[in-house]
């Protein structure tokens, strides 16, 4: 496991929110003092808006050089969260993605280093609004714990189950799987994506994220979600 993804995903696996709802979300979360929107590298492209082409294109894991055909993305960068709702309507398939960081004087989650100390100064983070155009699996597995002997489906995959599932996800110390009821499948979900080897500690569940933004993002979308997490 490297990348720790924080997930929040709706107890309704059906949602679908409106493009206006999205934006409006990086309308606020662009507001916050505590988030600065990073343009500096190229993997930090501030705001962006990626959807399928409909063609495939040749791609590599970053860890292994291994190719495989994936699909093609579009890429628009919005000058501001404004545009956001433009660039998505009608879309079925989605990401709307800003790169920054979280001043560590009002971090949104507390994240450890692998001695098991809390990981000191800002936090790079990535956030982003993902939509499908049916339920996928927002379940994940570590492979580094063992065999999936719960056949716990792929993160994004389209074999979900249950579209009111349970989601099973690692517990990033010690492999072990935690269950959530309702975070098996989604349609729409948001991701709080942050750096390398460093993890919150969990314990029965993951409800870690500030409750202040899981309120604003459950104003902000007009429904209930619950959290999980993946891995990059």
């Amino acid at each position: 496991m490297e990348q720790y993804i924080h997930t929040l995903i709706p107890v309704d696996s059906t949602y679908c929110p409106e493009p206006v709802q999205t934006g409006a979300f990086f309308d606020w979360l662009l507001r916050q003092r505590s988030f600065t929107l990073l343009t500096e590298r190229r993997w930090q492209p501030g705001l962006l808006v990626m959807k399928p082409t409909g063609r495939s294109r040749v791609v590599a894991r970053l860890a292994t050089g291994e190719e495989r055909m994936g699909p093609e993305f579009e890429r628009a960068k919005p000058e501001s969260s404004k545009e956001i709702p433009r660039l998505i309507e009608g879309a079925l398939h989605y990401t709307a993605y800003a790169s920054g960081k979280w001043l560590s004087d009002n971090l949104p989650i507390t994240l450890f280093g692998m001695d098991g100390e809390p990981f000191r100064g800002d936090y790079l983070c990535n956030v982003s609004c993902q939509l499908r155009p049916s339920p996928v699996s927002t379940s994940a597995w570590d492979l580094e714990a063992g065999p999936n002997t719960r056949n716990v489906p792929l993160f994004g995959s389209k074999h979900c189950g249950s579209t009111d599932g349970v989601g099973i996800f690692p517990n990033p110390w010690t492999g072990e799987p935690v269950e959530v009821p309702h975070a098996g499948c989604a349609r729409f979900w948001v991701e709080f994506e942050f750096g390398k080897f460093i993890y919150p500690h969990i314990d029965k569940n993951f409800n870690i994220l500030s409750p202040v933004i899981v309120g604003e993002v459950e104003q902000c979308f007009q429904t209930e979600f619950v959290q999980g997490c993946h891995f990059f």
